[in-house]
């Protein structure tokens, strides 16, 4: 193995594979025309340092170390071996460096094939190496710069892409929780009075368009303010908790329970005839019953009055009618002791 060596600011390993000593001294001399004593050259003062390493055999060539190759130059027939063997072993070790394979003119058929195994280059043994060589190499080298600048700008690209997808789903994610907060009760984590506002007009508009039932439940909790100003907001807060369960409990997934204002619930029940609205009512006053004994034993008894109304059965004009209705129907429950829920049976009285 002979070795000719250059200095500069980058030194490139340039591996020549040759197994004819004269033409590898050629194509050396091409590369490195004048090396002088202390073996330094500058080629066309603009790439830099050139190593440029010689070998005579393809097990000698193998048995190098693959990171100090920068360009591989091989003859296409290494007596030994062909240069297509070079080309592979390049390939499957450092598949960034480019393979140039040489031949004399009576193997140019070989020059097509080297090119679709993957050969960056194949030069022609002319004579005129001195010109042509170190073009082929220039031209492989600044082609290897430029594929080594866009694997790192793929990188960045990719690594930009995978953190703007982080961001995204985070911003998905808080925009989620925003919506969520903007119609959540904070105590109670029912729906809040604005998204039922929004459910009640766009159910109303459904139902009232397409003849689907729809009803609307009004929900007091009888003996609230004696229970909250002898025990403390802190217990109280404690009851309308365990109400908003009882509710969600006992609901449908399509309907809306809400905390209406204070000890006030409600529940928008789509899609539900009267006689379904009436039970489901029943079924969350009994349930809070049972609740409430579980909690609060003896002291100031809590309960529930419902008033229930029905679009098909009150023919209210608008979604505020159906809720004044059902607001109505409440309070008569209230006023009856033995009544728990009411429904309303009006019509139209607040029309006009």
């Amino acid at each position: 193995m002979d070795q000719f060596y250059t200095n500069g600011m980058t030194t490139r390993k340039i591996i020549l594979v040759e197994s004819n000593a004269s033409l590898a001294k050629r194509l050396v001399t091409a590369l490195v025309p004048t090396p002088n004593t202390d073996s330094t050259y500058n080629v066309q003062n603009q790439s830099g340092a050139i190593e440029c390493v010689v070998y005579d055999s393809q097990n000698e060539f193998f048995e190098s170390n693959p990171a100090d190759w920068d360009v591989v130059i091989s003859a296409s027939d290494l007596g030994d071996c062909s240069g297509f063997d070079i080309l592979s072993f390049v390939q499957g070790l450092r598949p960034d460096v480019p393979v140039i394979l040489t031949g004399m003119p009576d193997e140019t058929d070989t020059a097509v094939e080297a090119i679709r195994a993957g050969a960056a280059d194949y030069l022609v043994i002319t004579g005129h190496e001195t010109n042509t060589l170190p073009v082929t190499v220039q031209k492989c080298l600044a082609l290897q710069v430029i594929r080594t600048e866009n694997d790192a700008l793929h990188a960045e690209l990719s690594q930009s892409l995978s953190e703007l997808a982080v961001a995204n789903r985070e911003l998905q994610q808080m925009i989620q929780r925003l919506e969520v907060a903007a119609r959540t009760d904070d105590l109670t984590k029912l729906s809040n009075r604005r998204w039922l506002n929004l459910m009640l007009e766009s159910k109303w508009e459904e139902a009232s368009r397409n003849n689907i039932p729809l009803a609307f439940l009004m929900i007091d909790l009888d003996g609230f303010k004696p229970f909250n100003d002898r025990y403390g907001h802190q217990k109280g807060d404690e009851i309308l908790r365990l109400a908003a369960r009882v509710l969600e409990a006992n609901c449908r997934t399509i309907d809306v329970s809400a905390r209406y204002g204070g000890d006030e619930f409600c529940v928008l029940m789509p899609h539900a005839e009267p006689d379904a609205a009436i039970r489901v009512a029943h079924r969350i006053a009994s349930a809070f019953d049972e609740a409430i004994a579980a909690v609060v034993e003896g002291g100031i008894p809590v309960s529930m009055s419902i008033g229930v109304s029905h679009l098909q059965i009150n023919e209210p004009l608008n979604a505020d009618e159906l809720v004044l209705f059902a607001d109505e129907a409440m309070y008569s429950a209230k006023n009856i002791s033995t009544k728990r829920v009411s429904m309303s049976g009006e019509k139209r009285k607040h029309a006009a």
